[in-house]
């Protein structure tokens, strides 16, 4: 197996602190970022208890300076797994919160990825990058708008690098990953945050309650407990020479999103 340099962006827990901690098991030397000085305090921290090999800086994608800290290390794959979700409705949502959730997992994000492309483009070697979508790409739910387009514009533009890699003959590969929803809080923040900005005189924010009931129920529903079977998939593809472009987990969430699309668009 060839040892990898991999930077993974966002990863101070859950899903992208477990591919870390996978990765630095089998050998590869691992860079995590993390957003603020606080997180990484945190992440240090549960590094050192758990005896990991792995290297952890701050790294806001947002700000310029923190993204040009790639050009000073040795990077075999990229992983943009950094992202926020942001509630709330559509109609009464202050539009600076919609900007600022595309500005992190949309433009900052790719931002990255172009600096990473133009360095490994100058030393024409091969190299890897993966990005972090989502199964909610594909669905239009209400009051969850503002984070899921921003996946549905994430997986678009994946889908067209591709493309364009092909045209190029390029030696760096891109894959997309589109993970299922996982309890690990993410989307409950999301449900509670929109309340912030609704305006009370609206008839959103006097059925507020019931739709808060109606959204943690179905995330009840449907959210799988752990995401071991994705993090293996994962790492599994990332020691790949040529990994799947697509990689999609779960299954059964796939298709239940599809089948979500047949009956409400």
């Amino acid at each position: 197996m060839i040892i990898l340099r991999i930077l993974i962006t966002g990863a101070a827990s859950n899903i992208g602190f477990d591919i870390a901690k996978k990765l630095s098991e089998r050998k590869h030397t691992v860079y995590l970022t993390t957003h603020t000085k606080e997180e990484l305090l945190t992440t240090k921290k549960k590094i050192e208890e758990e005896k990991l090999n792995i290297l952890c800086f701050k790294m806001d994608i947002t700000k310029k300076e923190d993204r040009k800290l790639i050009k000073n290390l040795e990077i075999d794959v990229l992983m943009n797994h950094a992202g926020i979700g942001i509630g709330g409705s559509i109609l009464e949502m202050d539009i600076q919160m919609l900007r600022d959730n595309y500005e992190t997992n949309i433009f900052s994000s790719f931002e990255l990825l172009q600096e990473y492309y133009n360095i490994k483009k100058k030393e024409n070697k091969r190299a890897k990058i993966f990005v972090t979508s989502s199964i909610a790409s594909m669905l239009p739910i209400p009051y969850l708008g503002c984070y899921t387009s921003s996946k549905a514009a994430i997986s678009m533009l994946v889908f067209t690098l591709k493309q364009e890699l092909k045209y190029l003959n390029s030696n760096i590969k891109i894959s997309l990953i589109e993970p299922g929803a996982y309890y690990t809080g993410f989307n409950q923040i999301m449900i509670d945050n929109k309340n912030i900005f609704i305006n009370k005189n609206s008839k959103i924010y006097k059925n507020r309650n019931s739709i808060n009931r109606l959204q943690r129920n179905l995330f009840a529903l449907i959210e799988k407990k752990s995401y071991e079977k994705l993090t293996n998939k994962i790492v599994k593809e990332v020691e790949k020479d040529n990994p799947k472009f697509k990689i999609r987990v779960p299954l059964l969430q796939s298709i239940f999103a599809k089948i979500y699309l047949l009956l409400y668009r």
